[in-house]
């Protein structure tokens, strides 16, 4: 494999579930492997020059090859002049098998999945990358339609409701729908913090390729009639600590549990009071239901210096889409007392989002919050 198809295959299942299979070893086609000519190997690539060049390579030996023969499955359409030098190559010799199976995302969940194109969002609104947006665009095209065809589902497509206003409705109403979102249409959700465990660590801590593995802890403890209401985390380890028939349950959520009391760490540290203003400046109003008329509320998030700058950030973000953009001196105020004049930049590509920064006469009313109270309203 190669260093795409290691990701997707680690996606779906662990190097130990196909070795149960009956494989014998996995290995990266770019580094250097031992000659096994008694076996036949499986490759499953993504048709790249490197791996094509690199797949060729283990057919060109002597006296003997590096394999006995090859079942090769590529993840996306082979192009046709590396075909074409396929086919001219030894290699030709002993195919078994050549499959293009499609599979060029990444599954992270039941329902969740990834194009794994991390760089799709700088390259679509950054102003330096406009000759980019073309090739990205057909790109992530292809890629969307080989997950719908491999889930077997080929929806029609729509951006809104307003540009298609028979979505959803009528006798094709059960058929699965494709909705193109820009991110443009709701820039506020990425600047909140979730309160959900999975999001909380993934947000709080510093995890790395899935280091941590988040289980249903309550879930577990709840089927076992082992909680009251007011039961806390410190009260579920001391539960299960004292049950020995869970011994094996308990090995399972340890991490979980260390992972869970960190995030409350961080929670009650900063992040507690750093939602309530995130939620004020999101809706508009306080939980009193007052209007938020000036920058004041931000001010001691701003001043905190356990507050790290992007979240300073994010709050000064959710002000000026609050306000519809303010005044540069009305910004260059609370930048000052979040010392994040480094990061200034960053506020002022908001525009690249189609947001409005500097706006002397801000109406003081986002029409983005509009739009939220209205679709509240109506649902």
């Amino acid at each position: 494999m190669d260093h795409p198809s290691m990701c997707i295959l680690s996606s779906c299942c662990k190097i130990s579930d196909i070795l149960t299979e009956g494989i014998t070893i996995v290995e990266d086609i770019n580094k250097w492997r031992d000659h096994i000519p008694s076996l036949e190997a499986i490759y499953l690539l993504s048709p790249t020059e490197k791996s094509v060049q690199a797949l060729i390579t283990d057919f060109c030996g002597t006296p003997t090859f590096t394999y006995k023969a090859a079942h090769i499955f590529f993840t996306d359409t082979c192009p046709e002049p590396l075909f074409s030098e396929l086919g001219h190559s030894c290699l030709a010799k002993v195919v078994k098998m050549l499959k293009e199976i499609h599979f060029a995302f990444l599954p992270y969940e039941a329902q969740v999945f990834s194009l794994d194109v991390p760089h799709s969002t700088y390259n679509f609104y950054c102003p330096f990358r406009a000759g980019e947006r073309a090739w990205q665009l057909k790109a992530l095209a292809q890629k969307i339609a080989m997950l719908c065809a491999t889930l077997q589902e080929y929806p029609p497509s729509a951006t809104t409701k307003a540009d298609t206003p028979s979505l959803g409705e009528g006798p094709e109403k059960t058929y699965s729908q494709l909705l193109i979102v820009d991110r443009a249409a709701d820039p506020v959700s990425p600047l909140l913090h979730k309160l959900m465990l999975k999001a909380m660590a993934y947000d709080l801590l510093d995890i790395e390729q899935d280091t941590y593995r988040v289980t249903e802890l309550l879930t577990f403890c709840e089927s076992k009639s082992l909680i009251t209401d007011k039961a806390n985390i410190k009260d579920l380890s001391h539960i299960l600590k004292k049950m020995m028939q869970y011994q094996k349950e308990l090995n399972k959520y340890s991490t979980h549990l260390h992972l869970t009391d960190d995030c409350m760490k961080h929670f009650k540290g900063y992040v507690e009071k750093l939602c309530v203003v995130e939620q004020d400046l999101a809706m508009g109003s306080d939980a009193e239901d007052e209007k938020i008329k000036d920058a004041m509320k931000l001010i001691p998030v701003l001043l905190d210096a356990a507050v790290p700058p992007y979240d300073k950030i994010w709050v000064l973000l959710l002000y000026i889409f609050l306000r519809n953009g303010v005044s540069e001196e009305n910004l260059a105020k609370p930048i000052q007392h979040a010392n994040v004049q480094a990061y200034s930049s960053l506020i002022q590509n908001l525009e690249q989002l189609g947001g409005t920064v500097n706006n002397p006469g801000g109406s003081g009313t986002s029409s983005q919050l509009e739009q939220r109270k209205r679709r509240e309203s109506t649902y």
